[in-house]
């Protein structure tokens, strides 16, 4: 009798196992943050340095019918539009974005720009949420990640963390949506589910941040990364009116691509950033331009097809300037860049999280010689890791 029943109850807990869901594991998948900001008027300033092929509006359903089927030819999933809320022209071009994608297989998600004159208060952003979260979120073709709606934030820092903790739990407070913030300040995470970091030109080794991050994200209690691929950055045009503009990085007939690809894809992560599709102030748009032409989306287009296709990357490297002691170092804390290696002349302060190209160190090894942003220098060596073996770095001051 006792077996029976047994037996009974093992047929019972099989049956309920085999009809248990089980959540499946979203495919491989490339986002591109995208601006539709962009007017007829706005391709005459004189900052730009380089144009689209086709010069466009962003109100042009036209144009951007052609760009999404432009990034999906490269393996482009989504756009991740920087959003300024309801009520607004950009507004406008979300949604036509949203339409447009439906009919072409393509996604679309919101980056909430917390720098625009819209956003102006919590009450503000709330709104803004409620209006993505209740409506926008419903739209066949906006963008979910395991069947969650997708939401960005950027400049999210003008808040305290109380201050978003009231927002969510007005707007989403079963944590049915992914809120993705934008930085390396990983304290965030106590109420957003994730980290994306806009730019990582800043690092000396840009390729080896995603998996440093992806790494760091996890630690903290984080459940969602998504690494940073750019194609270079110039905000030379802009550096005026920035506190500390980053150093240039040339594209190198797409190498810097290549390795700040391998770097992302050999990370792990499941979905990738790519920034920007458009952004031509700080030269890191992969649209087909008037100066770099289609380079962009022919490089990606092999990397990705092998990536999605299930292969792995190469190992991520230093790229065309990488570290030729095979030596990085990881800074935990803010540190200044030094013109010696002693507490005399600074050169520049780098930012907590970068990873710099070792090139040389003091007989003590108390001073590393680094390359950073272009730039030669020297650190203090006792505020951060050290990847490879220190000792092979030559003693040079």
């Amino acid at each position: 009798m006792h077996k029976r029943i047994l037996g009974i109850l093992a047929l019972a807990l099989l049956l309920m196992t085999a009809l248990t869901p089980v959540a499946a594991q979203e495919p491989r998948q490339m986002w591109a943050y995208y601006f539709g900001w962009w007017t007829n008027d706005s391709w005459g300033d004189g900052r730009l340095t380089d144009r689209p092929a086709n010069p466009y509006d962003s109100r042009d359903g036209g144009a951007v019918g052609r760009q999404i089927d432009e990034a999906k030819s490269a393996g482009v999933d989504a756009f991740i539009m920087s959003w300024y809320g309801p009520g607004n022209w950009v507004h406008d071009v979300f949604n036509m974005l949203l339409d447009q994608s439906a009919g072409r297989g393509f996604r679309a998600a919101v980056s909430v720009d917390m720098g625009a004159e819209f956003l102006t208060n919590t009450g503000d952003v709330t709104n803004a949420l409620a209006t993505i979260i209740n409506d926008r979120a419903n739209h066949p073709a906006y963008l979910r990640y395991n069947g969650k709606p997708v939401i960005y934030f950027w400049n999210q820092g003008r808040f305290s963390n109380a201050e978003w903790q009231a927002i969510r739990n007005q707007v989403d407070p079963g944590h049915n949506t992914i809120w993705v913030a934008e930085g390396t300040n990983t304290g965030v995470l106590s109420v957003f589910d994730g980290l994306y970091l806009f730019n990582t030109a800043w690092a000396g080794n840009p390729a080896s941040v995603a998996a440093q991050w992806k790494n760091r994200v996890a630690a903290a209690g984080g459940t969602f990364y998504t690494p940073t691929v750019l194609p270079g950055w110039d905000e030379s045009a802009l550096a005026a009116g920035r506190p500390n503009p980053t150093s240039p990085r040339a594209r190198n007939n797409g190498q810097f691509l290549t390795n700040s690809w391998n770097g992302a894809a050999s990370s792990g992560a499941n979905a990738i950033l790519i920034v920007s599709w458009n952004e031509y102030f700080e030269n890191s748009h992969i649209e087909p331009s008037q100066v770099y032409g289609t380079q962009s989306l022919d490089t990606l287009r092999p990397l990705v097809a092998a990536w999605k296709g299930g292969g792995s990357a190469p190992a991520a490297s230093g790229g065309p300037a990488g570290s030729p002691t095979g030596v990085t170092y990881t800074l935990n804390s803010n540190l200044r860049l030094r013109s010696a290696p002693s507490t005399g002349d600074v050169i520049t302060s780098v930012p907590f999280g970068t990873t710099v190209d070792v090139i040389g160190r003091t007989a003590d090894s108390s001073w590393v010689q680094v390359n950073y942003g272009g730039q030669s220098g020297w650190m203090s060596s006792g505020y951060g890791s050290f990847a490879g073996d220190l000792n092979a770095a030559p003693v040079s001051g």
